[in-house]
């Protein structure tokens, strides 16, 4: 079975079918090994529930404009709207997944995620 979150490489016929539709050949991806570095990557399934909530504060950051050049500098994730998150699950996933841990994994993302986007830009 097929993973459908997984992308795919398309087929010589797809290939086909996209230039008998006008679409360039070099915006259809290329047949590289799925070995290459690409945007994407595997969660293990313990990890994905920590995952989802990062993701769901992705336009809940607090950030502040820096410098003369308005340089943005990101504080942290509202953990307010992160409680919202949290409310908004079910029992089941409640149980299964502590508010507790989820937040404590929220926290080592939001850190190593602030570092990255307060990084010096040229």
């Amino acid at each position: 079975m097929t993973d459908p979150t997984r992308p795919s490489r398309p087929d010589e016929q797809a290939r086909q079918d996209a230039e008998a539709l006008g679409v360039p050949p070099e915006n259809l991806p290329d047949d590289a090994d799925d070995d290459e570095e690409s945007d994407v990557f595997e969660v293990w399934d313990i990890n994905m529930p920590s995952v989802v909530l990062f993701l769901g504060c992705e336009t809940q950051w607090r950030v502040v404009a820096r410098g003369m050049q308005g340089l943005l500098y990101w504080l942290g994730i509202d953990y307010a709207a992160a409680n919202v998150l949290l409310k908004a699950r079910t029992k089941r996933e409640k149980k299964r997944y502590p508010a507790r841990r989820l937040l404590d994994d929220l926290r080592d993302m939001e850190i190593e995620a602030r570092a990255i986007m307060n990084e010096v830009r040229e």
